[in-house]
């Protein structure tokens, strides 16, 4: 089993932390492109596999949280030493409402999934990825490790 976000990030799997922003979303006419702004620069250092992987994830996490809730408020961006934590913050309190497996419409002959292909998406991007409730609403995590850290 993968280790959660909470053992990787709260209890410093990830080693230090190196640099933060919050990016404000609320509001955006465009929230993914400010989102891949601010992950070009402040993963200036990180290898372009992993750029592109943590843009997908962010833009996935906006589009989810546009979608499914009230709105995308802001996204977390973390540097740790060892790898990096993304985070949608948005207004909808529903925890249980996104599946703990998600699946592709290509996983099950004959169905097509209508929603939860973002958070397929997610799972086999991210090394490990999970929601928690905050104070107005809820956050999506996800976390890319550097290659060879783990």
């Amino acid at each position: 089993m993968p280790p959660t976000t909470a053992e990787l990030v709260h209890d410093q799997s990830l080693g230090n932390l190196l640099d933060h922003c919050d990016v404000e979303l609320a509001g955006l006419p465009a929230p993914q492109r400010s989102a891949r702004v601010a992950l070009t620069s402040f993963l200036d250092d990180a290898d372009e596999g992993q750029v592109d992987d943590a843009m997908l994830i962010a833009s996935e996490l906006i589009a989810n949280a546009v979608k499914h809730s009230p709105g995308a408020v802001l996204i977390r961006i973390e540097v740790y030493e060892l790898g990096t934590a993304l985070g949608v913050i948005d207004l909808g309190h529903d925890t249980n409402a996104l599946p703990s497996h998600p699946c592709n419409s290509s996983v099950k002959p004959d169905t097509v999934a209508t929603n939860g292909r973002g958070l397929f998406i997610i799972q086999n991007l991210a090394d490990t990825w999970s929601v928690e409730e905050t104070a107005n609403g809820k956050i999506v995590i996800a976390v890319l490790t550097r290659e060879g850290s783990r």
